[in-house]
């Protein structure tokens, strides 16, 4: 029986140890089948080898610990987990069970171990993936704003599953798992029907994977525009069951592509405004008016001034073409005065109309008072925009017609101020005059002694616009030239002083001052200069007005013609390249900055051009991989503002020389949605980008992007063009081209191989050099009547340079080259002889 159950024990995977209590845990007794890890049972028994020394060194103290812990504890059995090393040093997973046993002379162990580690292996793919999965769930689905959906395909898409950040739009996730809402219950009524058709032809074509930007209604009914990106489950016959996918919040960055498109608008309607100068008020209005529809996505537009006691309308535009010039009561526009009476911006998306009126003619309005100082100078009002108005419609119609306004007042003030200072000069009321008629305008009347910095003998009180009160320069405290910026000063009074020279009785010029608040603010000077009657100046009088809106929008007009300008005169991709970066940076306060190339193929960004980066700075920032985070925050298609610090700490990853740099921007550039390039640009002196640069920037990337695609669209017709050229070098026929005057044009590279003359000689020659004299009428049949509009024929012969006659067959036909009524000839050689003339 001992025999027999020896041999189970040997041909088993258990292997039976007995050990003495003793240091390092000498062997009595083990199983022959410790073969199974390299070892023979006399290794231990001979001394040669004790228990411990074949316990994994990392795992010794551990199962020494445990050991310990049982005997104190006077347990009779346990169970350990270690790792063993074999003969041959490999790393075994083991699973111990022992007996304790105590008897009066000494206490031994009886266990059994077995080998775990396929299955330790096997627990430890399973702990991985697990661990895996659930680090990306975590990452996935706990990174707000992400929302993960699991939709069963069926109709308007009842929900498996959704991550707990629903909450975000103020649902639960029971309300989708118990079926009490479907996800098309969310979905835009007016977007329902494009998200189900989308969805339903991309199951139909096959792919695997659907994406859409569309709205959804929160619990509390606003609206948000997210991004649908999902992947469509199928099973083994191909049905679709499932659709995995998250959503995103992307309604910020809608609301900025909005408020992106609406600004660059604005500043479109205020630069024609700015060269109305011309135009009447009325018409002022008008276009006011029409850009105040335009903007605000409207049907109806109304535009009208106040009278100075803000009870009638002196001057009204209709969009409806209704004009008045007439005083009209402002109650009988009863739809627009809330805004009049309230004295604020007025929006009601629920308008009903009286019962006598037509039901349909106002569904909602938005009115907005003109104030020009505490006086409410106007009103504007929309109505009927396709959904509700918004904070974002007042403001653009606030900003547009305070624009409008301001552009009226100076108008008045040009026509006007003139007149009325030469009538009252002399008038010891001439003080108050001018305060009457300009306290509220934005124009500033000044009038300085003809000294040196200009002392102030008299400023209008809107000078409180600058920061300043009238008393800071009438005391003494200041003098003119103490608000002009240093770095204009010299060319104003440079300006001046050339004016008075030639004796001219104005002066205007452009340039900036500073605000008491340290602002600085770009003014127009129109200034009269005052003589006695000796001819010497006396004192200055004039006006100035506020141009920075203006001046902002000259400037980005003039950095739009750079742009336009830069591939008319560059002469290498290179040239180019810098032209474009130089210009990005001439917006302020951006002094250095890189250009990328998105990789056609590879997806990388490269460095094409830089500016006042060091050296050691370019070779580490020179190429990024498709992969890294740098790449990836481009093509996230987003504009990033940030210190450069904290952009160098989660994108380079290396520790760069200090640059000094601040204020960064990293502005991705689309052409046709497609990311083909990014500008990096930096400031030394400021920490942040102001948002009208931001403004500046995108609308100029988007501008480069242009460029840079017709670079890419002539690269590839040249390769054409390239292409081409060959093809035509390699056939086998001769080719000429000439002008109806038989000046030959173009010949390709066999004919010239034929005659043995160069391109560049044949241009020189006339056809008719080529052709021996019998042959000579064969041209003049190629323009008779009967030919023009049909190939012509013929067998002939050409000359060659040596002398040498050629026999061909030629075809000649009618073409166009170069937008010039030509002749095509292609020479088919005719063998005579069995020498080729390939050969001759």
């Amino acid at each position: 029986m001992k025999s027999v159950l020896e041999d189970i024990v040997n041909a088993s995977p258990v292997i039976v140890f007995v050990w003495k209590e003793e240091d390092r845990w000498p062997v009595e007794f083990v199983s022959k089948n410790i073969s199974l890890f390299g070892y023979t049972p006399n290794d231990f028994i001979s001394g040669t080898l004790r228990y411990s020394d074949i316990i994994h060194p990392d795992d010794l103290e551990m199962v020494t610990d445990e050991v310990e812990k049982h005997l104190e504890s006077g347990d009779e059995k346990f169970n350990l987990t270690y790792r063993v090393l074999t003969g041959k040093k490999d790393v075994r997973w083991v699973e111990e069970r022992t007996m304790i046993h105590h008897n009066p002379d000494n206490t031994y162990y009886e266990g059994i171990i077995m080998d775990i580690t396929s299955r330790k292996m096997e627990e430890k793919k399973i702990i991985d993936g697990a661990l895996e999965m659930k680090k990306a769930l975590e990452t996935v689905i706990n990174a707000s704003p992400v929302i993960v959906f699991l939709w069963r395909a069926e109709d308007d898409w009842p929900v498996e599953f959704v991550s707990e950040n629903i909450t975000q739009f103020g649902y639960e996730v029971e309300e989708f798992t118990s079926d009490k809402l479907v996800y098309g219950d969310i979905v835009h009524p007016d977007d329902i029907e494009k998200v189900r058709q989308g969805m339903a032809r991309c199951v139909a074509e096959g792919n695997r994977e659907f994406t859409k930007e569309y709205r959804i209604l929160t619990k509390d009914g606003n609206v948000r525009w997210v991004d649908e990106r999902t992947k469509i489950q199928q099973n083994d016959t191909g049905d679709v069951t499932y659709l995995q996918g998250i959503i995103v919040d992307i309604t910020e960055r809608k609301n900025v592509e909005n408020a992106l498109y609406l600004e660059e608008k604005r500043h479109e309607a205020l630069l024609k405004l700015y060269a109305m100068s011309d135009s009447s008020i009325q018409e002022i209005m008008d276009y006011a008016r029409e850009q105040a529809v335009s903007l605000t996505e409207s049907k109806i537009g109304f535009l009208a001034f106040l009278d100075e006691t803000e009870t009638n309308y002196a001057v009204i535009s209709w969009s409806n073409g209704k004009q008045s010039s007439d005083k009209a009561p402002a109650e009988s526009y009863s739809i627009w005065d809330e805004a009049l009476y309230h004295r604020t911006p007025i929006m009601n998306n629920e308008y009903l109309t009286d019962k006598d009126t037509d039901p349909k003619l106002i569904q909602r309005n938005l009115s907005v008072p003109i104030f020009e100082g505490g006086r409410i100078a106007g009103i504007v009002g929309v109505a009927n925009k396709g959904q509700d108005y918004t904070s974002t419609d007042v403001r653009q119609l606030k900003l547009l017609m305070q624009g409008m306004w301001n552009i009226i007042q100076q108008k008045l003030a040009d026509e006007e101020l003139y007149q009325y200072m030469e009538d009252l000069k002399k008038s010891s009321e001439i003080k108050s005059v001018l305060s009457d008629v300009i306290k509220n305008s934005p124009a500033v009347v000044f009038i300085w002694w003809a000294e040196e910095d200009w002392p102030v003998e008299f400023v209008s009180e809107n000078v409180t616009q600058f920061g300043y009160t009238v008393d800071d320069f009438l005391s003494g405290k200041l003098v003119y030239a103490d608000i002009v910026h240093p770095y204009d000063l010299k060319r104003v009074q440079n300006e001046l002083a050339k004016r008075i020279d030639a004796g001219q009785t104005d002066f205007n010029q452009e340039y900036r001052i500073m605000t008491k608040f340290g602002d600085v603010r770009w003014i127009d000077e129109r200034t009269f200069i005052k003589y006695d009657e000796n001819g010497t100046v006396t004192y200055l009088q004039g006006i100035i007005v506020d141009i920075t809106e203006r001046k902002h929008s000259d400037d980005f007009m003039h950095l739009q013609y750079d742009l336009d300008s830069v591939l008319s005169s560059a002469t290498s991709n290179g040239e180019i390249f810098n032209r474009l970066l130089d210009l990005a940076l001439k917006i302020t306060p951006l002094d250095s900055g890189a250009l990328y190339l998105v990789d056609d193929k590879t997806g990388d960004l490269n460095l094409v051009a830089h500016h006042g980066l060091s050296e050691q700075f370019v070779n580490s920032t020179s190429h990024y991989e498709r992969n890294s985070v740098h790449t990836r925050l481009v093509m996230s298609g987003q504009a990033v503002y940030k210190h450069h610090s904290e952009l160098s700490a989660i994108t380079t990853g290396k520790n760069l020389r200090y640059e000094g740099l601040h204020g960064t921007a990293i502005i991705p550039i689309r052409y046709h949605n497609e990311i083909i390039a990014a500008l990096y640009l930096s400031s030394h002196s400021e920490y942040e980008i102001p948002d009208k640069s931001r403004h500046d920037l995108e609308t100029i990337a988007k501008q480069i992007g242009k460029v840079l695609s017709n670079m890419h669209k002539e690269a590839s017709a040249q390769k054409e063009i390239s292409d081409l050229q060959i093809l035509i070098d390699n056939v086998k026929e001769g080719i000429t081209v000439t002008d109806k005057k038989g000046a030959l044009l173009y010949t390709n590279k066999i004919l010239e191989k034929w005659i043995r003359y160069s391109a560049d000689e044949l241009k020189k020659m006339d056809i008719t050099d080529i052709y021996p004299l019998r042959y000579r009428h064969v041209l003049d049949s190629v323009n008779k009547p009967i030919n023009q509009n049909r190939p012509y024929s013929e067998d002939i012969r050409l000359y060659s340079s040596t002398g040498r006659e050629i026999p061909c067959r030629v075809t000649f036909k009618n073409i166009k080259w170069n937008e010039k009524d030509c002749i095509l000839g292609i020479y088919e050689h005719i063998n005579t002889s069995a020498t080729s003339i390939h050969d001759t």
